[in-house]
């Protein structure tokens, strides 16, 4: 009787690796299949790879095309859980599996992770990583940038107008524009930079107070 109970505890233990695997497993599988295995990139440097612009990434798992079943699964593999990114009527559709366009991801105790997934037609089009500024410090220890390696991490952790044009190349912002009550002093410009031929649309945000770009939010989408 105790070998029996011995086996289950250590089946239990071994269960979410396993679970990972066989996700891990549909995931390559599906992603072969729409042009190569992605370059995950909290294990790889994307940005310092030859010709990064040709390869398709992950997020913590999160791949471009895969259906919301499948990023349930992965998010389940890795205690992660999905938030609306919209308010919801009830309390019961907030603690409810995320259905809308848009979800967040965090982790299971609550903090966010950085990482947004829009969906349409229950598949994922596209995959938001932010860095906000002003983020508690609890917040900004998880977010996912944390975990980037090399220029990849510098970009997102360091952001800087001449980091883009050395990784991207220079290009013409999209300018939009925030007034808050407190005064003209206080006012910020919205930047959009779109590299959709890399499948990357950039957005940093400016106070006339200091110039200096912050609250870096990157949209990965498929090239066009």
């Amino acid at each position: 009787m105790r070998l029996i109970q011995a086996s289950k505890s250590v089946f239990a233990l071994a269960l979410p690796g396993i679970i990972w695997a066989l996700v891990v497993s549909n995931w390559r599988a599906e992603a072969s299949a729409h042009g190569g295995e992605p370059t995950e990139l909290t294990q790889v440097d994307l940005f310092g790879l030859p010709a990064w612009e040709q390869k398709p990434v992950s997020v913590n798992g999160f791949t471009l095309g895969i259906t919301r079943e499948q990023a349930f699964e992965i998010a389940k593999a890795r205690n992660l859980v999905f938030k609306p990114n919209m308010p919801t009527a009830t309390a019961a559709e907030g603690k409810a599996p995320c259905t809308p366009v848009s979800c967040t991801v965090s982790m299971a105790n609550g903090n966010a992770i950085g990482v947004d997934l829009k969906f349409d037609m229950d598949r994922i089009t596209k995959i938001t990583v932010s860095v906000p500024e002003d983020a508690d410090p609890e917040v900004k220890k998880v977010n996912v940038s944390r975990e980037f390696k090399g220029l990849t991490r510098q970009f997102f952790n360091h952001y800087s107008d001449s980091l883009r044009n050395r990784i991207f190349g220079p290009r013409e912002g999209k300018e939009s524009h925030d007034l808050l009550s407190a005064g003209p002093d206080y006012s910020y410009t919205h930047v959009e930079y779109d590299y959709l031929q890399s499948g990357v649309i950039i957005h940093v945000t400016i106070s006339k107070r200091d110039p200096t770009p912050f609250d870096l939010e990157v949209d990965l989408v498929a090239p066009k």
